[in-house]
């Protein structure tokens, strides 16, 4: 007995069908469709089932969420890790641009989400930059950049949500 796959399956079904398969061939297909009623379907000439659209599109959308969401982590670690060097300037657009992402992924919620993370991610990232011997930064420091960077954020958020509140705007007119 061969096992095979549906998909070895439904590439040998028209093989079958027309006369060209082997034998081996032949008697795999038909040991498959004994159980798999999918494949026995499409041997019988019925049509596959069709696959649920909007499934689909949600499970596009959750990809999406999950790469702009690991972007952001991605670029606001980045920027944290920039606060005790001379690049700390290039926070003023790294933020706004996570607040950008943050509002694709949150919608309004990244008012206080990005923040959130921002708070939790400074110690962490200070933590990682005492283990690779970097420059620490105490508390009030901490909490002040956070501070500075939550707002940079905000500001990036406000801007993507008025954007889309714009473009919304047009397309029902």
């Amino acid at each position: 007995m061969v096992n095979i796959t549906c998909e070895m399956c439904m590439d040998l079904i028209p093989l079958v069908q027309d006369g060209i398969a082997s034998n081996d061939s032949c008697q795999a297909v038909r040991q498959h469709i004994a159980h798999c009623p999918d494949c026995k379907a499409l041997f019988e000439g019925e049509l596959p089932p069709i696959p649920d659209s909007q499934k689909i599109l949600g499970q596009i959308k959750r990809k999406i969420r999950l790469f702009f969401l690991m972007a952001l982590m991605f670029g606001m670690f980045f920027g944290l890790s920039l606060t005790t060097s001379q690049g700390m300037f290039y926070n003023t657009l790294i933020m706004p641009g996570a607040g950008i992402l943050g509002y694709c992924i949150f919608r309004w919620r990244a008012l206080y989400v990005i923040p959130g993370f921002l708070l939790v991610l400074h110690p962490v990232s200070n933590v990682v930059a005492v283990m690779l011997e970097g420059e620490p930064l105490n508390l009030p420091s901490i909490l002040l950049f956070t501070w500075i960077y939550s707002i940079f954020a905000l500001a990036g958020t406000i801007i993507a949500g008025l954007i889309h509140f714009a473009f919304r705007k047009e397309r029902e007119l």
